[in-house]
């Protein structure tokens, strides 16, 4: 028996690099850990607070807690606050026909979605945060994004300009937002538009199109730029910023960059280059930090094109995440938005139907719809193009709970050699309960260089803690 080598199901995912080149070209549904153990992606299952409520049926398309209320808004532009378990009050409309953006301040929770900033203070409905204000061009004060830094509000506003603006100081002064003196400015470091703000820990990021630039508070005129680069936003909604102080977006030549403001690296190119640059809609992408186990994801979602991609930035790759339809077919991740609720440790994610749901790595599905798997590797060739035997596929797995599920998931082995079809190795039943953690699959023939696939189709708990193949290279 040949010495075994490893099959790297756990490799990552790949674009626009030749299967022949070795590289994984599809991880669906799972996430490896940093041992390289494989096991599904978290499910989705009902939020008990939920229950009781009636869904709306319009997506929720945005979520915050302020205080121990998890405000949301739906697709509908209605505004809802769960205030107790099973208890939910209409807040009211959030204009414009963005995502909503949320921030606060001592007082209240602020929200804008391309139009009027509206705030809510915890009794009643929805108010204009600042009525009565106009923008610097005259109009309303409609923005597409609102942040808070330094005692102050700032959005940018909807209007194609490169136009930041900004309140008074301080919680009693935030209705104010002069259009006199240092109370707005032009990101001036190119013409291109403003789409979205952002702030971290002691600065504000001013995305354009093109371009982006950094204020830092300042005591005489509120805000300066302390940096500019050349990246600029393809997504006004893909933006995510971590507990680090860096951000991330889908910047305008459609890569995934991470920064501080003061330079940027490419985390997707090339290894997801391709991909992202087939994908023909990309405005409404949106993402969230989604910090679960040992997993410090960034996830981005493509509602158009169907699509959900994530980077683990602890093991540094990719995979993809996605549904089954009613047809048992592959379409996108069913959340329509990402909430975490630290104070509760809950990963809350909002649904087409109205509802808000529970991501857990305790759900072995979504919401009762199995989750199938997929993790294919490149063309493994064990360094050499002579002819190999395989003689043997050990994968060892955790499988199985105290109590099996009524239907039984399945695990599949396959592979192909020198771009033929694929053809079957095992396929084994999962469902019950402390089987022999380690499967053999014997004499599985002669090959030069060969793909593998695992294919699983869940209903309970899975780990692949590894797979090898044991292989003897022939002269010939």
């Amino acid at each position: 028996m040949g010495e075994p080598a490893t099959i790297p199901f756990a490799q990552g995912q790949a674009s626009g690099l030749d299967t022949l080149s070795g590289m994984a070209p599809k991880l669906w549904n799972w996430l490896p850990d940093a041992a390289g153990a494989l096991r599904q992606r978290p499910g989705i299952r009902a939020w008990s607070d939920f229950t009781g409520v009636t869904a709306s049926g319009s997506p929720v398309i945005g979520m915050f807690v302020w205080r121990t209320s998890v405000i949301f808004v739906t697709a509908a532009r209605t505004i809802y606050a769960l205030i107790a378990p099973g208890s939910v009050l209409n807040l009211g409309t959030l204009g414009g026909t963005g995502r909503p953006i949320f921030t606060y301040d001592q007082q209240r929770v602020v929200i804008t979605g391309g139009g009027v900033p509206v705030k809510w203070e915890g009794v009643g409905a929805v108010s204009d945060l600042a009525p009565g204000m106009t923008s610097i061009s005259g109009g309303a004060l409609n923005l597409t994004h609102i942040a808070y830094s330094a005692q102050k509000f700032i959005g940018n506003l909807n209007d194609n300009s490169g136009v930041l603006q900004w309140s008074q100081e301080g919680p009693g002064s935030h209705a104010t937002w002069p259009i006199v003196g240092p109370y707005y400015m032009e990101a001036e470091a190119a013409p291109d538009p403003v789409i979205a703000v952002w702030a971290n820990t002691n600065e504000v990021f001013a995305f354009g199109t093109e371009t982006t630039q950094v204020l830092s508070p300042d005591p005489a005129t509120r805000f300066t730029v302390s940096a500019s680069i050349a990246y600029g936003l393809a997504a006004p909604y893909s933006v995510i910023a971590t507990e680090d102080g860096n951000l991330y977006w889908l910047e305008a030549n459609r890569n995934f960059i991470e920064s501080n403001g003061r330079g940027a690296d490419l985390i997707s190119s090339p290894t997801m280059a391709a991909d992202l640059k087939s994908l023909e809609t990309v405005s409404d992408c949106w993402g969230a930090n989604i910090m679960i186990g040992s997993h410090d994801l960034l996830v981005w979602a493509f509602p158009t094109e169907g699509r959900t991609f994530w980077y683990d930035r602890t093991t540094k790759k990719w995979g993809e995440w996605n549904t089954l339809d009613s047809n048992g077919e592959s379409t996108g991740w069913i959340a329509q938005s990402y909430f975490y609720w630290a104070d509760r440790n809950l990963h809350l994610v909002g649904l087409s139907d109205g509802t808000i749901a529970e991501l857990s790595f305790n759900a072995p599905d979504d919401n009762g719809t199995a989750i199938r798997a997929l993790s294919e590797t490149g063309f493994q060739d064990r360094g050499t193009f002579a002819r190999k035997l395989c003689q043997r596929v050990q994968l060892q797995f955790r499988r199985g709970g105290t109590v099996p599920p009524a239907t039984a998931p399945i695990c599949e082995l396959r592979y192909r050699d020198d771009l033929g079809n694929w053809k079957a190795a095992k396929r084994f039943s999962m469902g019950a309960a402390q089987y022999q953690p380690v499967v053999d699959a014997w004499a599985l023939g002669m090959y030069r260089q060969r793909s593998w696939q695992l294919n699983w189709t869940g209903g309970s708990d899975f780990l692949l803690a590894g797979a090898t193949e044991s292989f003897e290279t022939q002269e010939v």
